[in-house]
């Protein structure tokens, strides 16, 4: 996710007497917004005759404007961002791209043409001569609902931000004034996962539909879920519903503690309000190397098939592999219930998870025969409730699932 900006403080006048300009550029505090724009050609380039890109043009892609921008005269410049979802804006004190510095950016959406909603869209006031020719470059990503990205600056004798005009640019690595390129890389999905059930969703409730959680309490966890994303500070993930999400924090921390975890939990998510969560923010750009799944249950309760619930967990799983394609993925099969009705559909749920096991990134693990006593029956201390765990069937979990979590963990 987008960094936040080191918040330096400097004698304005004294770094403008020196020509110090690196100084007046806030320097990211962690790593860049990392895109495609690193890796591969763009997909799509198109010439812009102002910085500003067509809006609602598609959804979860990556784009970048760059070239180089002549400052009318000599004097104070100030820039500014503003972008649905995500930017960055970063300046050279010359041509040269390897000189580039952040100077501002857009940490979440803001409204076309509001470059006030968040302090770190507007850079500080920059020196530049009039004339001379200095390297660009917005960087963008854009998940869903809505897009665009458009720069501008406050120009001496001004105090306004107005979009930066064509005839004040040109592309990037040459070309005439008059404008600048607008480069764009679609998300390219991960191929289906091994084992994803063909069938037709017949049920009300439709696991392949992305769609946010219904409980009162989603949004809240949501937007927790994106902190600990822009955080970055974990290498192993555990995601799912309420059953993760009720790790006692010091059992977490006793089995799982020296891979440094995040839990990402919701209660009463869903495969669907999963795949949401995952397309509106959570775990881009993230580097984990292990990813625990456990999903399905709600599915079943919410009525439906087997099959269908597998069919959503498959879908999360593809996305996993898009979102953070370095990542292994442990696999859980659903656990078992109090309730005698639930153990068919469980078990036909985990002969459908169990296919889904590529043997490399894709991990199945079944640990429901540790939830099962001397006696052949349920022990009914592992539960607090028909679904969810208590104390003790969580150091069953811990403990059924070390081993595995370090050697995927290598």
């Amino acid at each position: 996710m987008t960094p936040v900006l080191a918040n330096r403080t400097f004698h304005m006048k004294t770094a403008l007497a020196l020509g110090i300009f690196s100084l007046l550029i806030s320097p990211a505090a962690g790593a860049e917004l990392r895109g495609d724009w690193n890796d591969r050609k763009a997909d799509k380039v198109s010439p812009l005759t102002e910085f500003k890109a067509p809006a609602d043009i598609a959804e979860r892609y990556d784009a970048r404007i760059r070239g180089f921008v002549y400052p009318p005269r000599t004097g104070d410049y100030v820039f500014a961002v503003t972008c649905d979802d995500q930017a960055e804006l970063y300046l050279s004190t010359s041509k040269s791209a390897r000189k580039k510095k952040l100077i501002a950016h857009c940490p979440e959406w803001a409204e076309a043409g509001n470059y006030k909603k968040f302090p770190s869209q507007k850079s500080r006031a920059l020196r530049l001569s009039g004339g001379k020719a200095y390297y660009i470059e917005a960087v963008h990503k854009e998940n869903v609902s809505g897009d665009h990205l458009s720069v501008a600056w406050i120009v001496p004798g001004s105090d306004k931000l107005t979009v930066i005009p064509g005839a004040r640019l040109s592309p990037y690595p040459t070309g005439k004034k008059g404008g600048i390129n607008h480069e764009i890389w679609p998300e390219q999905e991960a191929p289906p996962v091994k084992g994803t059930p063909k069938i037709k969703v017949t049920s009300r409730n439709d696991p392949t539909k992305a769609v946010p959680g219904g409980v009162r309490w989603f949004w809240r966890d949501h937007q927790k879920n994106l902190q600990k994303t822009k955080a970055n500070d974990f290498d192993l993930c555990f995601l799912g519903d309420s059953i993760t999400q009720g790790w006692p924090g010091d059992l977490l921390k006793q089995y799982f503690g020296r891979y440094r975890p995040a839990n990402f939990g919701i209660g009463g998510d869903r495969a669907e309000n999963v795949l949401f969560r995952l397309q509106h923010g959570e775990l881009e750009d993230t580097t984990p190397r292990l990813v625990v799944v456990l999903l399905g249950i709600n599915n079943l309760g919410m009525g439906n098939t087997p099959g269908e619930a597998a069919l959503g967990v498959a879908l999360v799983l593809r996305k996993l592999r898009t979102k953070v394609p370095k990542a292994k993925i442990l696999l859980l099969g659903l656990f078992p219930t109090r309730k005698a009705e639930d153990a068919a559909k469980v078990r036909e749920v985990n002969d459908y998870l169990a296919k889904m096991d590529d043997g490399e990134t894709i991990r199945y693990f079944n640990i429901n025969a540790r939830f099962i006593g001397k006696d052949g029956k349920l022990r009914q201390d592992l539960f607090r409730d028909t679904v969810h765990l208590s104390r003790s069937g969580y150091v069953v979990w811990g403990e059924s699932t070390r081993a595995a979590v370090k050697a995927l963990m290598k």
